[in-house]
């Protein structure tokens, strides 16, 4: 029992915080236990309560639009979405509490509006609100809590699948209500560890993937939720619309923008100003009630030295006819003009600033002769006219604010050679960095000294600072390519503005390894093929063999067989030339993956076993990892699942020995997860017996292997990864996900033009089709599949899918007669 939200609310933050300082990896454990001490149905459970910031306005319509859907529509799914800083969390929260639970709210007094109160009769059963932003909150421990919410329990041998599909029944069966808060961060655009400060700057495709949920079990929860009748309600703030949501039957979406006119009186008054709702309407109208609008408008108001109370300040004088427009650039500009000049040029240069920072950092840019106290005062004077906002100890920017300032910059070489100045003293962080938010000041410092010119400068600290933190612990290979693209001045169709080719050759090869990764293999070719024109040139046959290796990965991925055995074949004669056992066990594990998709088993096996010598007689324990994993996908081809399984706990345990000791590659870690989920799966079929265990383990594989795969944008793996999981659902006779899963692999292979993988698929979806007695279908695929598997033709061709192709053929030809 409690007698108010904020009383329930300082009980649960104070038990969730000693329960996560016992459960520090909850997120990464699908079977850890949710606290003891959340409430169960019939009480409302918060998991994190949200603190409703002051001067709520309201949103009287928004809350009336809630009730309604939640009373009479037939959409059990209620996306709201908006982007950041527009009060969804606070709209939500204050429904709930108010207008469902009839609970008394802070700041919100009077009468309780007509239409916003759900009836006593329709009130739910149960309330379970989750919030996404707190960074234990993933999709696996949220599971976990809803289950136990909701009274079910299960022994260890039920699956993640099974566990979900049984919290959907119970939403279909009763009247409960879920709030899913900031789901956003549970897609791909915002699953980075950084994303706390991304605000809504993020990397779009056209296909909608970096909406796509990262957690396969996610995505799985919302068709099933948004494709049927429930009897339960959930309602999910976001600032992306998840892409598994599109097109169903029973998903409603809304945008949340504009004020209505009362909120926007309600939002003047709360900040002192003396208008009158015509005065508001005659003022605001013509901007459309847009909340970032309304806030400069606001602050011009408060910033007027004749009466900061009174919004006729502004009517009148010369910017109202720049305020008469939709666009917000406008009033932007008025906002921006009305300052004087030592206002503005404070604004543009912490418009330099790349991220969010604090009063201190901030600092930087005081004169010398100006006191800490005008300083602030300074910045006030932004924060009140809505230039700049704060959250807890930061400063920040709205996107299109920061944009505008920083065009109005002069001497921004000046100002970022200050910046980098400044952040050149910030110290290191002491011991492993744990979280990317440690290296926002090396990033910061490596952005400004680019912008201040000194490109090799920039190079140098990344290549000390950043490279391999970057790319083997994180797989941060978006931000890798953002900072290495900034040494392109001239665009990447010419060479990175640096004094050393062999400087050039270094970026050209990690930018092209970058975008391999982020599942680009055609923009990575050229890149390789400048990188290894520099070494030839300069005779360079170590990087030379390096950056051989890596062409042929992206030239095997695309089909290019025989080009690849070329790739392949020079730079293993350049390894032997030089004595360089490092480098030739690379080009020979390289070179036995691809005879094991040319289907020359045996000298595949030679191949990757002496690399296997190679990499043992140096002690190189990364080449292990990848070496056994080869052995493992090699053995997998043959259909040997014992032989694969035994090869890829080897690399695990590789992967975790090399954990202790320094960086691991985190690339290897999924390689290795989506390797296990799949022999396991293929072992289930070939003992009865062990099926449900096998099975149970292979999915927390997938599972690991899919969620960190599309957290780090590893695009290249993620088509194969989705492809084991159409395996492991077809084991569990449930065809209708097997297809999902196909679909969504297919259209990442065909996007990347994977050809391999396309071969792959398109053959699984025949022997679904073939199973559902579908046998033009299954023809079609089988036809596609065999077509995708010749390649450049026997010998260079993709042997054991064109094999599977040919038997796939046979059997629906024996079939249809």
């Amino acid at each position: 029992t409690f007698t108010s939200p904020d009383d329930l609310a300082g009980r649960v933050r104070q038990a969730l915080f000693n329960w996560n300082e016992e459960h520090t990896e909850a997120e990464e454990s699908p079977g850890t236990a949710p606290p003891d001490f959340l409430p169960r149905v019939p009480q409302p459970c918060f998991a994190h309560p949200y603190p409703l910031p002051p001067n709520f306005t309201g949103r009287v319509d928004e809350r009336k639009l809630l009730t309604e859907w939640y009373t009479t529509d037939n959409h059990p799914v209620f996306v709201y979405e908006a982007i950041g800083g527009m009060g969804k969390s606070a709209v939500t929260w204050v429904w709930v509490q108010r207008d469902v639970l009839g609970l008394p709210v802070p700041g919100i007094v009077g009468e309780q509006p007509e239409g916003c109160a759900v009836p006593d009769n329709k009130r739910p059963a149960g309330i379970f609100w989750w919030s996404f932003y707190e960074a234990e909150a993933k999709f696996g421990a949220f599971l976990n809590a809803a289950l136990r919410y909701v009274g079910l329990k299960f022994d260890k041998d039920t699956s993640e699948h099974d566990k979900l599909l049984a919290l959907v029944n119970i939403l279909y069966q009763n009247r409960l209500l879920f709030v899913l808060d900031g789901f956003e961060r549970e897609l791909r655009a915002y699953a980075s560890m950084n994303a706390a400060y991304q605000g809504e700057k993020i990397a779009q495709d056209k296909q909608g993937d970096f909406r796509s949920c990262i957690d396969p079990r996610a995505a799985v929860f919302l068709r099933s939720v948004a494709s049927q009748p429930l009897a339960s309600r959930i309602l999910m703030t976001t600032r992306l619309h998840p892409k598994e949501l599109e097109n169903l039957a029973y998903c409603r979406h809304e945008n949340l923008s504009s004020f209505s006119v009362e909120d926007t009186l309600a939002f003047f008054n709360a900040h002192g100003i003396d208008c009158t709702r015509a005065e508001v309407v005659d003022t605001c109208q013509e901007c459309g009630y847009h909340p970032l609008s309304l806030n400069l408008l606001a602050g011009m108001i408060k910033g007027s030295l004749r009466n900061p109370d009174d919004i006729a300040v502004i009517r009148g004088c010369k910017v109202v006819e720049n305020l008469k427009g939709k666009q917000q650039h406008h009033i932007l500009e008025a906002s921006y003009n009305s300052l004087d000049d030592d206002q503005k040029t404070l604004l543009s240069k912490l418009a330099a600033f790349r991220n969010p920072i604090t009063f201190e950092t901030a600092s930087v840019f005081k004169k010398g002769e100006q006191s800490e106290t005008d300083f602030e005062t300074a910045l006030k004077n932004l924060l009140e006219r809505g230039l700049i906002f704060q959250e807890g100890k930061l400063l920040d920017f709205h996107p299109i604010i920061r944009s505008y300032a920083y065009d109005r910059l002069t001497d921004r070489e000046g100002v970022h050679s200050q910046l980098r100045d400044y952040f050149e003293k910030v110290p290191a962080p002491e011991g492993k960095v744990q979280t990317l938010e440690e290296l926002n000041p090396v990033i910061e410092l490596c952005h400004h000294t680019v912008r201040a010119g000194r490109f090799d400068d920039a190079l140098s600290l990344y290549q000390s600072r950043l490279s391999k933190v970057l790319y083997y612990q994180f797989g941060a290979y978006n931000l890798a390519i953002e900072l290495l693209t900034t040494l392109f001045p001239d665009g990447l169709d010419r060479l990175p503005k640096l004094s050393s080719e062999r400087d050039q050759s270094y970026v050209l090869n990690h930018l092209a390894i970058g975008v391999a990764r982020s599942g680009q293999s055609r923009k990575a070719i050229p890149l390789f093929e400048r990188k290894i024109g520099i070494n030839r040139k300069n005779k360079d046959t170590t990087s030379e063999s390096t950056g051989l290796q890596n062409l042929s990965d992206d030239n095997l991925a695309l089909g290019r067989i025989r080009e690849a055995e070329n790739n392949l074949r020079t730079s293993l004669k350049l390894d032997i030339e030089d004595k360089n056992t490092f480098s030739e066990a690379y080009s020979r594990e390289y070179l036995g993956r691809l005879l094991a998709y040319r289907g020359c088993f045996p000298e595949a096996g030679d191949e990757i076993n002496l690399a296997v010598a190679f990499n043992e007689q140096d002690r190189i324990i990364q080449g292990l990892t990848g070496t056994r994993s080869y052995q493992a996908f090699a053995a997998l081809l043959q259909g040997k699942y014992e032989a694969a399984l035994d090869f890829s706990e080897k690399a695990l345990q590789l992967w975790e020995r090399k954990t202790k000791e320094s960086f691991p590659n985190v690339r290897d870690r999924v390689q290795v997860e989506w390797l296990l989920g799949w022999s396991k799966t293929g072992l289930a079929s070939e003992k009865p017996k062990l099926k449900n265990k096998l099975l149970n383990e292979a999915e927390q594989h997938l599972t690991e292997a899919l969620t960190r795969c599309r957290k780090i944008n590893l695009v290249e793996l993620e088509p194969d990864i989705l492809l084991a999981s159409a395996r492991w659902h077809r084991e569990k006779e449930n065809p209708k996900e097997a297809h999902k899963h196909c679909e969504e692999a297919l259209e990442i292979a065909d996007r990347c033009e994977y050809r391999l993988c396309q071969a792959d698929i398109h053959n699984f979806i025949a022997l679904l089709e073939l199973e559902a007695k579908n046998l033009p279908n299954a023809k079609l695929h089988a036809e596609i599949g065999k077509e995708r598997a010749y390649c450049d033709g026997p010998p260079y061709h993709y042997k054991p899918a064109y094999d599977e192709s040919e038997r796939l053929l046979k059997e629906i030809a024996a079939r249809g007669k």
